[in-house]
C-alpha cells in the first residue's frame, strides 16, 4: 500500500530557498532540475521505505526522523502511520546547526 507524502510548509520553503541560491550559481534550469530530482527522490517513500537511514536531532532524539541524500541534500522525513512527512531539505555543505531540527 503507497504512503501519503506530505511536505510540511518548512520543507516547502527549503525547496524555495535551494531555488532561489542555484538560480543564482548554476542557472535557473539546472536549480529547476535539481528541484525535480529532490523531489523525484522523495517520490520513493510512498513505497516502502528500505532506503532511509536514521537521522538523530539534536533538539528532539525522540522522533524517529530518518534521511535520504542526494547528491549533496538530505532529505529528511518520518513516518507516521500511512503517512510520510517530509521535514527539512538540507544542504549537508552546510553548518548542521542550521538545521535546526
Amino acid at each position: 500500500m503507497e504512503k501519503e507524502i506530505i511536505w510540511t510548509i518548512r520543507a516547502k520553503e527549503d525547496l524555495q530557498q535551494i531555488y532561489n541560491f542555484n538560480s543564482l550559481v548554476i542557472g535557473e534550469e539546472k536549480a529547476f532540475q535539481l528541484i525535480e530530482q529532490l523531489v523525484k527522490k522523495a517520490d520513493v517513500l510512498s513505497n516502502k521505505i528500505s532506503g532511509g537511514t536514521r537521522y538523530i536531532s539534536q533538539i528532539a532524539p525522540q522522533i524517529n526522523y530518518q534521511k535520504l541524500i542526494l547528491e549533496n541534500h538530505l532529505i529528511i522525513f518520518r513516518e507516521e502511520g500511512n503517512h510520510v512527512f517530509v521535514n527539512r531539505i538540507f544542504d549537508a555543505r552546510q553548518d548542521p546547526k542550521k538545521l535546526n531540527l
